[in-house]
């Protein structure tokens, strides 16, 4: 009987315990002194201790398992075949992304670099009239001292500002200097505020590539419903998309590691 009395008295109390506890700063001060008394007054009979704290179990992960957004293998890796019968050119997607990673190794190489060459400029793209030329194709770049090159385009003198621009978003941290239709191109000293600049440009070509390459992506997966010819499962649809997602994440990853090497070199080599 005095068990029973016990739970009689003791549940209806621990239910409004429980209810006050999930409204924060809510606990009755009167309902805390009852609940002491009676554990208090039970404190002296035969009862086995018990915890009062509430388990609450992880609900079953219903996501399906990993997937590639938090990194890992997709549940089912496709072969290039696989991705070909589902109309997924991956050699032609291979070599898009391969020929990005491959551009920003040369930006790298030419442009972001303590050691300022001619070269750096004579490879500068600039786009006139729609079209992609090299610096060194419209005019020549002369080295007037070891801190100092010069440009003359007094045959494109038009061109002008979009040449500046150029240089402006080349990542050379150069600032050109106009003098007329020649600019001058002053190369700065060897700093630690250069190298961190010239750190932070690395990054900002890095952003671009991964940009580019997220863009290749989402042309691929848009194109996929848009085939006609093939009717495709949900479960094909989401096995073509995190195998896509983790060959993007591959290549991500080499120009993170590309980007953290330059970073690297740039701010702690001894030149």
């Amino acid at each position: 009987m005095s068990i029973l009395c016990f739970q009689m008295r003791l549940l209806p109390l621990l239910r409004q315990t429980i209810t006050c506890y999930s409204i924060p700063n809510k606990i009755s001060p009167i309902l805390h002194l009852q609940c002491l008394k009676v554990l208090t007054n039970t404190s002296n009979q035969n009862f086995r201790p018990f915890s009062m704290t509430i388990v609450l179990q992880k609900g079953k992960n219903t996501g399906g398992g990993e997937s590639s957004s938090s990194g890992g293998k997709p549940k089912r890796l496709l072969t290039d075949n696989d991705l070909l019968k589902s109309g997924i050119d991956w050699s032609n997607l291979k070599i898009q992304f391969d020929k990005l990673v491959q551009e920003l190794y040369e930006q790298y190489k030419k442009q972001i670099t303590l050691r300022t060459s001619s070269l750096a400029f004579e490879e500068l793209q600039i786009t006139l009239d729609g079209k992609q030329h090299l610096l060194k194709e419209l005019t020549q770049i002369i080295q007037k001292s070891p801190q100092l090159f010069m440009v003359d385009l007094t045959r494109y003198a038009q061109y002008i500002p979009k040449i500046i621009e150029s240089i402006h978003h080349s990542g050379l941290n150069i600032n050109p200097q106009q003098d007329g239709t020649t600019i001058y191109l002053p190369v700065p000293k060897v700093t630690r505020q250069h190298r961190e600049e010239l750190a932070k440009n690395a990054k900002k070509l890095s952003d671009q590539t991964i940009i580019r390459m997220r863009e290749i992506y989402s042309k691929t997966h848009r194109n996929l419903n848009k085939k006609s010819d093939v009717k495709m499962s949900k479960d094909l649809l989401l096995d073509l998309d995190e195998n896509l997602k983790y060959r993007l994440d591959s290549y991500i990853q080499q120009v993170e590691k590309i980007k953290n090497e330059k970073q690297n070199e740039l701010l702690n080599s001894t030149f």
